[in-house]
């Protein structure tokens, strides 16, 4: 029985299907670039914006799939900031899909381009020293003298120690150059402390002042150049914070939102709020976080107690495919107080309010244990 001919692609074929392929692939590129370049057109409209939202690719899906493919490629994997691209220029973004550059600099391009260079930052800088040629010159011992009898201290009244609290809250900023526009004219203010900043300063001065809830804020930078390395660094502060104060019961990462269409405006009380969002991080992505779903009952106790007290100030609990240093704590959540757009009494009402309804929350905990 003679066998099937076999199929032979001709080369002229070849290079017909590798030109197609081509011109996809920068059609999808201009596409992307255009679409970030879009973005930073402040008149730009409702349609445009949505599908630069929608074409935002997080790259840890990318990982996810090369890890299962790829056993050894899981020690390599760490959590970059999924949102870093929203803010990024087209020649960043068309450098990060052809090269892998994503924060292009001269130094990052040459150490593409030539591997050795990318070992220069491990070459040691210390020096040895062979002791066993040294020769060791003793110290003169000094003179004893005659030892004199203890003195007998008088009875000396003990004060006790004043008891230091312990932190039951602890806000911090990955993004911590994130602003408002009608504030300061900007929507970050880079390699700096941005509004988000002066918010996570009220909100922790109303926990502490006026519930009597000890609540420690964190200003520490975090989304300084690289910004992809921005939930790494907001990792370790996270992981310090809690090791010195192990009693801290709830950790509140505080945002400002950038989703365009939606509202963040909403009257409460004959008052304007800025609305609030709660994001709960998970493992879909293949990062480790076994017990995501604690955090995520907790940020939907949270939004009852919201939603009891001040309707309609919060838009919801999204559950999200990024980890967002959650697996740090049982019991924390990214909170988000309106966008860019809001304006500061707005964002301080939303404050007060946010406020009240944890205390309530702590309340209702310690009464239920």
């Amino acid at each position: 029985m003679s066998s099937l001919p076999r199929r032979v692609m001709t080369p002229e074929k070849f290079r017909f299907l590798l030109v197609i392929g081509l011109t996809i692939f920068t059609l999808f590129i201009a596409i992307g670039v255009s679409l970030v370049e879009l973005g930073h057109q402040p008149n730009l409209s409702y349609p445009l914006v949505y599908l630069k939202r929608l074409y935002h690719l997080d790259s840890q899906v990318g990982r996810n799939f090369l890890a299962q493919v790829i056993p050894v490629f899981k020690r390599y994997r760490f959590e970059d900031d999924p949102d870093s691209i929203l803010d990024a220029k087209g020649a960043d973004l068309l450098l990060r899909f052809l090269m892998n550059i994503r924060n292009p600099s001269p130094e990052e391009i040459l150490k593409t381009q030539f591997p050795f260079l990318a070992r220069q930052n491990m070459a040691k800088d210390y020096s040895l020293v062979n002791t066993a040629t040294q020769r060791i010159t003793p110290k003169p011992v000094p003179p004893q003298t005659a030892p004199r009898p203890p003195v007998r201290p008088g009875p000396v009244e003990r004060v006790p120690a004043p008891r230091a609290e312990t932190p039951r809250v602890l806000i911090y900023h990955t993004h911590t150059s994130e602003s408002y526009v009608p504030v300061s004219g900007h929507t970050h203010l880079h390699n700096g402390r941005g509004d988000i900043v002066k918010a996570g300063e009220g909100l922790a001065a109303l926990l502490n002042q006026k519930y009597g809830i000890k609540t420690l804020h964190c200003d520490v930078i975090h989304d300084h150049y690289p910004f992809r390395d921005a939930y790494k660094r907001s990792e370790e502060t996270v992981k310090t914070l809690l090791a010195e104060h192990p009693g801290i019961e709830v950790v509140l990462d505080l945002h400002r939102d950038a989703t365009p269409g939606l509202n963040h405006k909403v009257p409460i009380k004959g008052k304007t709020a800025a609305k609030i969002i709660l994001v709960v991080g998970s493992d879909r992505l293949g990062l480790d976080h076994p017990q995501w779903e604690k955090n995520y009952h907790f940020a939907n106790a949270l939004l009852e107690v919201l939603d009891h007290r001040f309707p309609n100030l919060a838009h919801g609990v999204i559950l999200a495919e990024a980890r967002y240093n959650q697996h740090l704590h049982s019991r924390s959540v990214i909170v988000e107080f309106g966008d860019d757009n809001s304006t500061w009494e707005e964002v301080q009402y939303s404050l007060e309010l946010f406020a009240e309804a944890l205390a309530t929350y702590f309340s209702q905990a310690s009464y239920s244990m």
